[in-house]
């Protein structure tokens, strides 16, 4: 398998010679209020040099917490990514409101046009210096016409999830078999490779240090699953939520877990969007 978009080859030390030239990303979801807990895992990271992929809930984006994000962006351009996270993180079905926000009850062309509401805020928010080619579905809920719609929108990369439990791994080879984009809105993922509705790329992580509602994993069980992961990988992502590591206990276990990932190396760490597939040149004139 030939190594697409991944940046220079790691040096390997003695002691992950089994994790080959995989590479790791991180993601941080829910990105929107500037709060201390936000301030200090973004500093957390950065002061072990391990690059973060912030997912953005445009409706959600302060003015406070955008400057301060394009600030550090600025300051450390290798360090921090911008993505978006789909645009208020719910929607209203019926009389029920979901916190997923994409799937099949919605057409193509509505997902397409909260997609691009989201994006013009992100853009107009956080300048135009700051590229944004990810993006996330809130719970990794979607349709083929939301991967449609964001490819339409611009975006190069698609971010959900990938799991790798038995019952997710056999859901994804009989969804790829029959060309399926979901399942109802349990999205079939085609992580590492480009996805068959639209022209654009699917990087999805496939660790849940947390799930949003509970911090579900040690530092030790991270840097298991990581080194497990990756020894059959080319890429693996983890998924945080900033919030969850808001108490005491949250800032020491986040400080352990980031820890146990600097052991890795800053190398093994890339940028979201690095991670995908290159894309060719425009030609001059267009």
């Amino acid at each position: 398998m030939t190594r697409r978009g991944r940046g220079p080859r790691p040096q390997l030390r003695g002691d992950e010679r089994d994790l080959g030239e995989a590479r790791f990303f991180i993601r941080d979801d829910d990105v929107g209020d500037l709060t201390g807990t936000l301030r200090g895992f973004v500093e957390t990271f950065i002061a072990h040099s391990l690059p973060v992929s912030y997912q953005i809930i445009p409706s959600q984006l302060t003015a406070e917490c955008a400057a301060y994000l394009a600030t550090v962006r600025r300051t450390h351009p290798d360090l921090v990514q911008f993505g978006q996270h789909g645009l208020h993180h719910k929607m209203i079905v019926g009389r029920r409101e979901l916190k997923r926000e994409f799937g099949p009850e919605r057409s193509f062309l509505d997902q397409k046009a909260t997609i691009e509401r989201g994006l013009e805020i992100l853009h107009r928010e956080l300048g135009d210096e700051a590229p944004i080619k990810v993006f996330t579905p809130p719970q990794h809920k979607f349709d083929r016409n939301t991967v449609r719609a964001a490819a339409a929108a611009g975006h190069r990369v698609f971010s959900a999830s990938s799991y790798p439990t038995l019952h997710h791994r056999f859901a994804y080879a009989v969804g790829r078999a029959f060309g399926w984009s979901s399942i109802a809105h349990h999205g079939i993922s085609y992580h590492g490779g480009r996805r068959p509705e639209a022209d654009i790329d699917e990087i999805s992580i496939a660790i849940d240090v947390d799930d949003g509602r509970r911090r579900k994993r040690s530092a030790a069980e991270v840097s298991t699953n990581l080194r497990a992961l990756g020894g059959r990988a080319t890429s693996v992502g983890l998924m945080f939520h900033h919030a969850l590591y808001e108490d005491a206990e949250g800032v020491r276990a986040l400080a352990e877990i980031v820890g146990k990932l600097a052991e890795f190396g800053r190398e093994r760490f890339a940028l979201l969007d690095m991670l995908a597939s290159p894309r060719p040149s425009a030609r001059p004139g267009r």
